[in-house]
């Protein structure tokens, strides 16, 4: 097997977690790990004639699967479709946010971010805080989808908005927060991010800050949403006087640190006890991230075990 056949093989394998196939141009974006940059007519080219990917992979409707998974590109196709209604409450979410002085970039991850996400699925977020105010950019955002009934319950997540990662719009580099080397789900979460308000181009700085995810895919380019919101002059004006309300110079530290103590106070006993002891909770100024259940772990053993299988047939 050559480099290109094993990068296709792999980077199939990892959307098959979520049986999610791929298109060839789609292959071409998400090759994973490379030895060498390939082009888009090389690797088409490399579908056609390979016999082992011609023995590997299967093709329905123009999306590329691991064989005996006959279906899944039904289930793509039938999420796709589910997408639209989601972006919809997410378009008006993000016109919201637009008043908050706090957010300076919110983008769609997880995913929603591949138009794959399940009827019954929440909407995950990525926020970018303007710098010194990620307490109030968290504390703001959560109490507006709160005063919205867009928050996830229990027993009820469809449709509603999951806020569990932001940054501080200084310190964009979260590179630190990859699980460990063999996280193939973080370079894939950068890559896929989409970008719904930007009014400073924090997305594309975020990008640059996050060249590292170019080491595992190398073929990535930044995402565009065509329903992106914009500031207006209206949201500019709206945004400086709740600053001002809400983030008086006068007692600015003293209220900052109350947001804060506040928001800790009332975290979840379980997300408190796992408090900055890995990446899975992170929470200093620079990062608030709250995924209790991590599943990068999980997602890179299934991958392996993918992989292992059919590359252990071609062995020398």
């Amino acid at each position: 097997m050559n480099d290109l056949e094993r990068a296709i093989i792999k980077t199939v394998a990892f959307f098959d977690i979520f049986s999610y196939p791929l298109t060839v141009s789609e292959i071409f974006k998400w090759l994973y790990k490379p030895q060498q940059k390939y082009t888009l007519s090389q690797i088409r080219e490399e579908l056609k004639t390979s016999s082992i990917l011609k023995k590997e992979l299967k093709i329905k409707e123009g999306f590329y699967h691991l064989k005996d998974r006959n279906h899944i590109h039904l289930k793509r196709k039938h999420n796709n479709n589910l997408a639209e209604r989601k972006f919809r409450r997410l378009v008006y979410l993000a016109k919201v946010y637009r008043f908050i002085p706090f957010v300076r970039m919110v983008a769609v991850c997880n995913s929603l971010g591949y138009s794959n996400a399940s009827e019954k699925s929440d909407i995950d977020l990525f926020i970018i805080s303007r710098r010194g105010t990620i307490w109030l950019a968290r504390f703001f955002s959560t109490l507006i989808v709160k005063l919205l009934g867009m928050r996830p319950k229990e027993d009820n997540k469809k449709d509603t908005f999951c806020l569990s990662f932001f940054v501080d719009e200084r310190y964009l580099d979260i590179e630190n927060s990859m699980m460990n080397s063999n996280d193939i789900y973080y370079p894939y979460w950068v890559s896929n991010l989409i970008p719904v308000y930007n009014p400073d181009n924090l997305y594309e700085k975020f990008l640059e800050a996050n060249k590292w995810h170019k080491k595992y895919l190398p073929n990535t380019y930044p995402n565009q949403f065509s329903k992106e919101i914009k500031a207006n002059n209206f949201s500019k004006f709206f945004g400086i006087l709740a600053n001002f309300i809400f983030n008086p110079p006068i007692i600015k530290r003293w209220l900052y640190n109350w947001y804060r103590s506040f928001q800790i106070k009332i975290i979840d006993k379980n997300l408190k006890a796992l408090i900055n002891i890995d990446t899975r909770v992170i929470v200093n100024e620079r990062m608030l991230k709250f995924y209790s259940n991590d599943n990068r772990e999980l997602f890179a053993r299934r991958w392996k075990e993918r992989v292992r299988k059919i590359l252990n047939k071609y062995k020398q």
